[in-house]
C-alpha cells in the first residue's frame, strides 16, 4: 500500500507530504483546485509519459517520491530481489523531471529504467476512471474482465502464445509453397551447373600444377636452348670452368710468395666445386626435357576448358572448388525444403492440437465464470437504483475454427435496464450514469480477484443521483476494508462514507497558483460535506445535515 507521498515543484504544487494509510480515502475540492494532480503524480512516478509543462513554471525540474510498505505482496518482493533492489518492507520510487523534458528514475535509491518502474506500477496500482468506462464497450476489454474474473489469464495468455505460433509456421509454410516453382526452377539450374563442374573433375591444386606444368611445356624449346647455351659458357675451352681452372694455377704461383694467396685459392676452389655442380644439373635437366607437342595439346586443351568455365562464372579459375562446395550447400537447402516442409506440418498439427484442447478448457470456464459474474453484477447493479437491471454475457462462436488468438469465442456483455427490453449490447443501450454503475460493479467485482493493493477511482459516481451516489458510497467504504481505496468524488453522499477524508485547495500568492492538501480532522470534514451539500453559504442546518451524513457512516 501506499504510505507517503512527496511532491516538489509539479504543476501548481510547490511542496508537498502526505502520510496515508489504510481504508477508503475520499479526495474532494472544487473543480479546478487540482483534484487530477493526485492521479497524475502517481502516474507520472510509475512511468507515464512526461513533458516538460509538468514542471512548475520558473523551477528546474519536478520531483516526485511514492514510498509503498510491500512486506504483504510477494510479486513486488520478488521483482525488487530479481533486480537486487529488495530494501525490506519499504519500496520508494521517485522521478525526476526536467524542464527540458528529460527524466530519472530510481527505486530504493539506485537508478532504474522506466521499463521497470512501469511493471512494479502494474504490481501496485490500478486506476479506474471515466476512460476506462468507454474502453469497457470495447470486446477486448470485456474479454480481459471475464478471464480476470474467472482466474483464466494465465491459460487465455497461453492459448494466445499458442495461436501465435501457429500463425508464424503458417506465414513459413506460405512463404516455402509460394516459392516452390521459383525452387523448382533454380534447383534445375544449380543441378546443371554442378553438372558441369562435376564432369571437370578438378582436383585441389590442380589448377596451379596445370598452370606451371603448361608454361614448361609450351616454352620447351625456348628452355632446352637456353640450357644448352648456359652449358657451353661452363665446359666450352674458353667457358668458366676453364677459366676458374687456369686461375687457380696462377694462385698457386703465388702462394709461395703471398700467404694470402692461399685464403684466395680456397675461395676459388669452392666457386670451381659450385660450377661443377651446376654444369651437372644443366646436363640433367638437358638430357630430361623433351619438346611433346602432343602433350603440350592435351594441357592446353585442360587449361582452357577450366579457364572457360571460370569466365563463365566470372571467377578466378582457382576459385572454382570453393563455388562448387557453394552451390551443393544451396542445392542442400533447397532439396531439404521438402523435408522442412513436412516437419512444419508435423509441429503446426501439434500446436494445434494442444490448442485445441486449451481452447476447449478456456471456453468451459468461461461460460462457468459468466454465470457467476452475471449474479454478481446484477445484484450490483440492482442495489445502484437499477431495480430491473440485468446483466449478461453471451458468446459468439467464431466462424473461423483455426486457432485464433484469445479462444474460439467472443464474449459479449449485453444489459437490459428496463423490464421490457430484451438484451443488448452495451453500447446500444446504455447510457452514461448506467455505465457508471456497470464500471464501478465491475471494478467491484474484479477487485477482489486481483493482487493490486491500492485502487484508485477517478469520478466514477459522475452522473448519479444521491440516493445511488450514497450506495457506491457504501461500495467503495466496503472495498476499502479490504484495500487502499482512493476516490475522487464531487458527491456528498460518496465522500462522507470514506475511512478518511483528503481535500484540495487553490489559492494565489504574488499572482502564483498553489495547490494545497489536507487530510482532514472530524470538524474539518462536516465543514467540507457541508460545503458540498450547500455550496458557500454553510447554515446550520447545512452543517447538521453533513453530520448526520458522517454519523450514518
Amino acid at each position: 500500500m501506499l504510505t507517503q507521498i512527496h511532491i516538489r515543484d509539479l504543476a501548481t504544487i510547490e511542496n508537498l507530504q502526505l502520510e496515508l494509510t489504510t481504508g477508503c480515502t475520499m479526495i474532494t475540492g472544487e473543480t479546478g483546485a487540482g483534484k487530477s494532480i493526485f492521479i497524475e503524480a502517481i502516474d507520472l512516478a510509475l512511468g507515464g509519459r512526461c513533458s516538460p509543462t509538468v514542471v512548475r513554471a520558473g523551477k528546474e525540474k519536478a520531483d516526485i517520491s511514492l514510498t509503498f510498505d510491500v512486506s504483504r505482496f510477494a510479486r513486488v518482493m520478488q521483482l525488487l530481489q530479481a533486480h537486487d533492489l529488495d530494501e525490506g518492507q519499504e519500496c520508494i520510487i521517485r522521478r525526476m523531471i526536467t524542464h527540458d523534458g528529460r527524466s530519472r528514475c530510481y527505486v530504493n535509491g539506485a537508478p532504474v529504467n522506466v521499463s521497470l518502474v512501469k511493471e512494479l506500477g502494474d504490481y501496485l496500482f490500478h486506476v479506474h476512471d471515466q476512460y476506462e468506462q468507454q474502453v469497457l464497450l470495447k470486446t477486448e476489454t470485456q474479454r480481459e474482465m471475464l478471464d480476470r474474473y474467472g482466474d483464466l489469464t494465465a491459460l487465455a495468455s497461453e492459448i494466445k502464445q499458442l495461436a501465435e505460433n501457429w500463425k508464424a509456421i503458417s506465414l513459413e509454410k506460405n512463404e516455402l509453397i509460394l516459392k516452390h516453382h521459383e525452387r523448382h526452377y533454380r534447383r534445375d539450374y544449380l543441378q546443371f551447373q554442378l553438372d558441369e563442374l562435376i564432369n571437370l573433375q578438378l582436383q585441389p591444386g590442380e589448377w596451379e600444377n596445370l598452370e606451371k606444368e603448361h608454361r614448361r611445356c609450351a616454352h620447351a624449346e625456348t628452355l632446352l636452348n637456353q640450357v644448352e647455351h648456359s652449358i657451353a659458357q661452363l665446359n666450352d675451352e674458353q667457358g668458366l670452368l676453364k677459366l676458374t681452372h687456369d686461375m687457380r694455377r696462377v694462385l698457386e704461383n703465388m702462394s709461395g710468395l703471398e700467404p694470402q694467396a692461399k685464403t684466395w685459392l680456397d675461395n676459388l676452389q669452392a666457386a670451381i666445386i659450385q660450377l661443377s655442380d651446376l654444369a651437372s644439373d644443366l646436363q640433367h635437366y638437358l638430357d630430361n626435357i623433351t619438346v611433346d607437342p602432343e602433350k603440350t595439346k592435351v594441357l592446353e586443351e585442360r587449361v582452357s576448358m577450366i579457364f572457360n568455365l571460370s569466365r563463365k562464372h566470372k571467377i578466378e579459375p582457382a576459385q572454382l572448388a570453393h563455388f562448387m562446395q557453394q552451390l551443393q550447400q544451396e542445392l542442400a537447402s533447397l532439396n531439404a525444403c521438402d523435408a522442412n516442409l513436412a516437419k512444419l506440418n508435423e509441429k503446426q498439427a501439434a500446436i494445434e492440437a494442444d490448442y485445441v484442447v486449451k481452447a476447449k478448457k478456456l471456453s468451459e470456464e468461461r461460460r462457468k465464470a459468466s454465470k457467476k459474474l452475471e449474479k454478481i453484477i446484477t445484484t450490483t447493479i440492482r442495489s445502484l437504483s437499477l431495480p430491473h437491471g440485468d446483466f449478461s454475457i453471451r458468446f459468439e462462436e467464431l466462424a473461423d475454427t483455426t486457432p485464433a488468438l484469445h479462444g474460439q469465442e467472443k464474449p459479449i456483455f449485453l444489459i437490459k435496464t428496463n423490464p421490457d427490453q430484451s438484451p443488448q449490447p452495451l453500447a446500444k443501450v446504455i447510457s452514461g450514469g448506467e455505465l457508471s454503475r456497470l464500471s464501478l460493479s465491475l471494478h467491484l467485482a474484479l477487485a477482489h480477484r486481483t493482487n493490486i493493493p491500492t485502487l484508485i477511482f477517478d469520478e466514477v459516481d459522475t452522473g448519479l443521483s444521491g440516493a445511488t451516489a450514497e450506495k457506491i458510497g457504501r461500495l467503495l467504504h466496503k472495498l476499502g476494508q479490504s484495500y487502499q481505496v482512493f476516490c475522487v468524488t464531487h458527491q456528498a453522499q460518496v465522500a462522507a462514507l470514506g475511512h478518511q477524508h483528503l481535500l484540495v485547495k487553490k489559492h494565489f500568492i504574488d499572482s502564483k497558483t498553489h495547490t494545497q492538501w489536507q487530510l482532514l480532522t472530524a470538524e474539518e470534514r462536516i465543514h467540507e460535506i457541508a460545503r458540498m451539500l450547500g455550496g458557500e453559504t454553510i447554515t446550520t442546518k447545512t452543517r447538521e445535515h453533513a453530520r448526520e451524513m458522517l454519523a450514518i457512516s
